[in-house]
């Protein structure tokens, strides 16, 4: 499992680069550390290395690189095994997707900086935690769990059941293909759980909140959101605030369990769907044109009025 750490200027993992690695000049070789000066960049790298008769190295076990700029930290990723022959060979021919798919290509630990970064998981279950700043974050595969931290961050989850949430700001929060967990924070926010039965919530801010596919459970928090269960037979609350609960024709069966006419709460479906309303036992009961149906839970038909549904 490794353990990348940006530096302040914050990274972009995509562009993290071994091309020309190694053509610095030697400043210390020992059989646990090697420093290559390329200045204004530094590479220290640390493990177990052997070194053939011309002083080259050779063989060994990589655990550790550090790059720094003009005496700046750039990166650090520790915490992994990666053969020296393995490693050369990535840079003799510029193969910096496998370094970089392979170092990170356990169950990892990102951590991102204050400034503006672009972290990925690659396989395993990963740990990323973007930070302050504009964030990319996106976990692949795997069951990661991601946060976003201050700023706005653009997250998505991708393969496997992941959590994750924007934290502070404005943020996008994409679950991907499986069962998801995934909240917007503080601020607005568009979460959105794609495939998969998820779990959404849109926390404080108005929020745009969609379950995707599959059966979810979708939660608008505080703030005015707007709540779509989206495919399939989705289970809503809106929060507090003024919430429109959104649905079309064959939507699935959506169960509206908070709908408010106090608060200021609506259904909204797209345009051109036809449907009728009907009172079932202690709930309201809109049924649309393409099979859909929207039950307002707890809800009597007689205490609707005005205009908490339209079509728009």
């Amino acid at each position: 499992m490794a353990l990348l750490v940006a530096g302040a200027a914050g990274i972009s993992v995509d562009t993290l680069s071994i091309t020309d690695l190694l053509e610095g000049t030697v400043v210390t070789a020992t059989s646990s550390r090697l420093v290559l000066n390329d200045l204004p960049w530094v590479e220290e790298f640390t493990g177990q290395f052997i070194y053939g008769a011309s002083g080259d190295i050779e063989g060994g076990t990589l655990n550790a690189w550090r790059e720094t700029l003009d005496g700046n930290l750039v990166f650090e990723v520790s915490d992994f095994s990666t053969p020296v022959a393995t490693f050369l060979q990535w840079v003799n021919t510029n193969d910096n997707e496998a370094a970089r798919s392979t170092i990170l290509g356990g169950s990892d630990s990102i951590v991102g900086s204050a400034s503006a970064d672009t972290l990925r998981g690659y396989a395993g279950n990963d740990v990323i935690h973007g930070g302050n700043g504009t964030n990319y974050l996106r976990g692949d595969e795997g069951n990661d769990s991601i946060l976003g931290g201050a700023g706005f961050d653009d997250i998505n989850g991708n393969m496997g059941a992941d959590t994750a949430s924007g934290g502070l700001g404005e943020d996008w929060v994409v679950g991907g293909k499986d069962n998801d967990v995934l909240s917007g924070g503080d601020a607005y926010d568009l979460v959105y759980g794609n495939l998969g039965a998820d779990t959404c919530d849109g926390d404080e801010g108005d929020d745009i909140v969609r379950g995707g596919q599959d059966n979810d459970i979708v939660r608008g928090g505080g703030g005015d959101d707007y709540v779509s269960g989206d495919k399939g037979d989705d289970t809503v609350w809106g929060g507090a605030g003024a919430d429109e609960f959104h649905s079309f024709g064959d939507a699935g069966l959506d169960r509206v369990m908070d709908f408010s006419l106090a608060e200021g709460d609506r259904v909204r479906l797209d345009p051109g769907t036809t449907y009728t309303v009907a009172q079932s036992g202690a709930d309201t009961i809109i049924s649309m044109g393409g099979g859909g149906q929207v039950v307002l839970v707890g809800v009597s038909m007689s205490s609707l009025t005005g205009n908490w549904i339209f079509t728009g």
